[in-house]
């Protein structure tokens, strides 16, 4: 993977570029948490029919997502909940 670039002054070394003065420097990676509640609630699913954890989704129609138990092939869905 590449790295983030950080935007610094004259990095090119072109001798006819000028600095506005206006360019922002950027933050490189993940932007900055600011909120005390900052979290995604995650619920495992399991199979209705025999208790499998082995899910996976196969069509997502948001708030509602099809799944299909690798176990034993039972087709379920699940609703997202508005918070």
């Amino acid at each position: 993977m590449g790295r983030w670039l950080e935007r610094k002054e004259n990095w090119l070394k072109n001798e006819n570029w000028r600095s506005d003065g206006n360019i922002k420097p950027k933050n490189a990676g993940r932007p900055a948490n600011e909120d005390s509640d900052y979290a995604v609630k995650f619920i495992p699913l399991k199979c209705p029919k025999c208790g499998s954890k082995k899910i996976r989704w196969y069509v997502s129609n948001p708030p509602v997502r099809y799944h299909r138990c690798k176990a034993c092939g039972y087709n379920f869905k699940s609703i997202e909940e508005e918070t």
